[in-house]
C-alpha cells in the first residue's frame, strides 16, 4: 500500500497533465487524490473510501481501471496488468508518450463494446470471483439481453457489485456483522441455530489488521484450509470510538484468544492447540506406564508422577505436531495441520462478560462472585443435574422435555442436554440415571412433576483428579500448581489498563501468556531465578490494556475463560445485538418445522 502511495505521488502529475490539469497538481497530498476521481469522472466522497481499510484497497484497483480506460487500454495484458501490477503500470501509462488519453467509450457502437468484451469480464471476475458470471449467466438464462447503445451486462454487474461489495465491506466493517450460534456454550440465553447481528459501534469498531483479505470471508476459503487473507501488510491495532463500555453481564462476541495457533480438522473447525498438545503429552506419557493387574488402570497415573516427564514429552509431542505427524486425541481422528492466526482472523466466540478489567473474581460451589459479592444468575443459566429414578418410576419423555423445555436430544454428542447414564447402585438398590443439562428453574419443575429418587447438581470441588479423564491440567492456568475446577476456582485477578502485579512464581504462571503474548513483550524466566521482560530484570509489571473474563451461560457446557484465560480488550469484536433468525437444530422438523418463531426479530439480554 505504501509502495502504490509512492507510485501514486510519482506518476499523477504526469497523467494529469496528459489530461489537461496542472503538473502541481499531481503533488499535493488528498488533494491530488480529488483531482484523480475528477480526472476518471468518479464523485468527490470517493475519497472518504481511501481512509477505510479493504475498502480503499477495492476502490483503489477500481481507480487504477478506470485510469487504463482514460488510454483505451482494454486487451487482456492491460486489464490483467492494471489490476495485479499498478506499481509497473500506472508509471508505464504516465511516462510512455506513446499513452495518450482516448475518448470515452461509445456504447453505440458494436466495435468499441466489441473491443472491451473481454476486458469487461476480467474486471467483473476481480470484483467478485464466480459468483459475479454466475448472477450474469442466471439472468441470461432468465432473458435479460444486453441493451443497445447501453453498457454490456457485464460492465454493469461490475459497477453494481463493486458498489455493494464496498457498502457491505463498510456496513460489516463498522456497524453490524452476522453470526450463527455453532454450539451449546450460551443456551438457553443463544440457542444453537441461532443467527444473529452483531453491534461493533457500541464498543467502538476495531479497525482490519490484515485488510488485505477476500471480502465476508472470515479466515480460510470456505471447504478448504486455505488462508483467505495476506499477512505482509498489516496495520497495527485501531479502535474507533463508540458510544459505551463494556459491563459486566454484557453478551460479547470475541476473537479467541488462544486461536492464535489451531489444528484444523476438515479444513473447517479449529481446535485449541495448546489444549491438546497438553492432552496428546500427557496420553502418550499415560500409554507407556504399566497397568495395574486388578484395576487394569495405568500405576501411578498423577500430576506429580508425570512432572518429571512433562517437559520431555511436551516437546516430542510439539515437534510431532509440527511435522505432521498424528494425533490420538479423541476429539480428532485425523488434521489437516496446524496454522497460526493473526488477532481479527482468530476464530469469533460468544459468551457472557462475567468479569470485567480490575475485578477480582472467584467460583465458589458454581457462583461467581466479584470482589466477594455472589452474581446473581443470568435466568436461563445452564447446569448439569443427575437425577435419579427408581426402575419402575415414570421418566419424562424426550418429546417432553424438548416440547416443554427446549431441551434437546440429537446425534452431535456435543450439544446434547438429555444424556443416559448407566444405572447407579446406591444402598443396594439400582437407579436409573438420567444426565440433565437445564437451568435451576427446569430442574426443580422436573423434580416437582417426575419426583426423581435424587437430584444433584455436578460440583466439582477444588483438588479433583482431572488425570483419571486423561486430561493434563484442563482448567486455566493449565498448570499443576493449582488445583482450581470449574466450578471451584480463583480467587483471581483480573487486569486492567494500569494495573500492576508483583511478580512471583504463581502470578508469573497466570499472567505470562498475558504478558508475553497479548501484550508483546520477551520474556524469559527460569523457576528461582529472575523475571527477564524486555532485557531487563523486573519485580512487577504493568498492564497495557484491559482484559475481561468471558463465561457461557451453559456453565458445565462451555469451554471458555476457565478453559483458555483472559480476553484482551484488543480481541474484543462487538455486543450481541439481536436474532433476525432461528432454527432448531433437529432436520427431522423440516425447515418450516424446526424454525423457531418466538426467536425471530428477538433483542439478546
Amino acid at each position: 500500500m505504501y509502495l502504490m502511495i509512492a507510485i501514486y505521488f510519482g506518476s499523477l502529475w504526469k497523467i494529469f497533465e496528459k489530461a489537461g490539469r496542472k503538473s502541481w497538481e499531481g503533488f499535493v497530498p488528498v488533494y491530488n487524490i480529488l483531482v484523480w476521481l475528477k480526472v476518471i469522472k468518479k464523485p468527490w466522497w470517493w475519497i472518504f473510501f481511501f481512509i477505510i481499510p479493504f475498502v480503499n484497497f477495492v476502490v483503489t484497483v477500481g481507480c487504477n481501471v478506470e485510469t487504463a480506460r482514460l488510454f483505451g487500454k482494454y486487451t487482456p495484458k492491460d486489464s490483467l496488468m492494471c489490476i495485479l501490477l499498478p506499481w509497473y503500470y500506472i508509471p508505464f501509462l504516465a511516462y510512455d508518450d506513446k499513452n495518450q488519453l482516448v475518448e470515452p467509450t461509445d456504447w453505440t457502437k458494436s466495435e468499441q463494446r466489441n473491443r472491451r468484451f473481454i476486458h469487461d469480464h476480467i474486471t467483473l471476475f476481480f470484483i467478485c470471483p464466480f459468483v459475479g458470471h454466475a448472477l450474469l449467466l442466471i439472468f441470461k438464462l432468465i432473458g435479460s439481453k444486453d441493451k443497445p447503445n447501453k453498457k454490456t451486462m457485464a460492465c454493469e454487474w461490475t459497477n453494481a457489485l463493486g458498489f455493494a461489495i464496498v457498502a457491505a465491506s463498510i456496513i460489516r466493517t463498522f456497524f453490524f456483522e452476522a453470526f450463527t450460534i455453532p454450539t451449546g456454550s450460551m443456551e438457553k440465553t443463544m440457542r444453537i441455530g441461532d443467527y444473529l447481528f452483531v453491534n461493533k459501534m457500541k464498543y467502538g469498531a476495531k479497525l482490519p489488521q490484515t485488510p488485505m483479505s477476500i471480502p465476508f470471508v472470515h479466515n480460510r476459503i470456505p471447504g478448504t484450509f486455505i488462508p483467505s487473507f495476506v499477512e505482509w501488510f498489516k496495520l497495527d491495532y485501531t479502535r474507533l470510538p463508540g458510544y459505551g463500555e463494556i459491563k459486566r453481564n454484557d453478551i460479547m462476541v470475541f476473537n479467541w484468544p488462544v486461536g492464535d495457533s489451531v489444528i484444523i480438522h476438515d479444513a473447517v473447525i479449529a481446535h485449541d492447540y495448546y489444549g491438546i498438545l497438553r492432552d496428546e503429552a500427557f496420553f502418550r506419557w499415560i500409554n507407556n506406564l504399566s497397568v495395574d493387574p486388578n484395576t487394569g488402570m495405568p500405576q501411578e497415573m498423577t500430576y506429580k508422577a508425570y512432572a518429571k516427564d512433562v517437559d520431555e514429552y511436551m516437546n516430542f509431542t510439539r515437534n510431532e505436531f509440527i511435522n505432521g505427524g498424528p494425533i490420538f486425541s479423541k476429539r480428532i481422528e485425523k488434521t489437516e495441520g496446524i496454522t497460526t492466526l493473526p488477532i481479527d482472523k482468530k476464530e469469533n466466540y460468544i459468551k457472557r462478560s462475567v468479569g470485567v478489567a480490575g475485578d477480582t473474581l472467584q467460583i465458589i460451589n458454581n457462583i461467581i462472585h466479584i470482589d466477594g459479592v455472589p452474581e446473581k444468575l443470568p435466568p436461563e443459566a445452564l447446569f448439569t443435574y443427575k437425577f435419579y429414578y427408581n426402575k419402575n418410576a415414570s421418566i419424562p419423555p424426550e418429546q417432553f422435555l424438548s416440547d416443554n423445555y427446549g431441551m434437546y436430544y440429537y446425534n452431535d454428542l456435543q450439544n446434547r442436554q438429555i444424556n443416559k447414564r448407566p444405572d447407579e447402585d446406591i444402598d443396594g438398590v439400582k437407579y436409573i440415571v438420567y444426565e440433565y443439562i437445564c437451568s435451576d428453574a427446569t430442574a426443580n419443575k422436573i423434580k416437582s412433576k417426575w419426583n426423581p429418587k435424587k437430584v444433584e447438581r455436578e460440583n466439582k470441588l477444588k483438588g479433583y483428579d482431572y488425570a483419571m479423564q486423561y486430561q493434563y491440567c484442563p482448567i486455566f492456568p493449565n498448570h499443576p500448581d493449582f488445583n482450581w475446577t470449574r466450578d471451584n476456582f480463583g480467587p483471581l485477578y483480573i487486569p486492567e489498563k494500569g494495573g500492576e502485579i508483583e511478580l512471583n512464581d504463581s502470578t508469573w504462571i497466570i499472567y505470562k501468556r498475558a504478558i508475553e503474548v497479548y501484550e508483546q513483550n520477551e520474556v524469559k524466566h527460569v523457576k528461582g531465578g529472575p523475571y527477564i521482560i524486555n532485557g531487563k530484570e523486573e519485580t512487577s509489571y504493568t498492564f497495557k490494556q484491559n482484559y475481561y473474563w468471558l463465561m457461557g451461560d451453559n456453565r458445565h457446557g462451555s469451554a471458555d475463560s476457565r478453559v483458555w484465560g483472559f480476553v484482551p480488550e484488543d480481541h474484543v469484536v462487538g455486543t450481541a445485538s439481536f436474532v433476525w433468525f432461528s432454527r432448531h437444530p433437529d432436520a427431522e422438523k423440516g425447515f418450516f418445522g424446526s424454525i423457531r418463531w418466538d426467536r425471530v426479530f428477538s433483542f439478546v439480554e
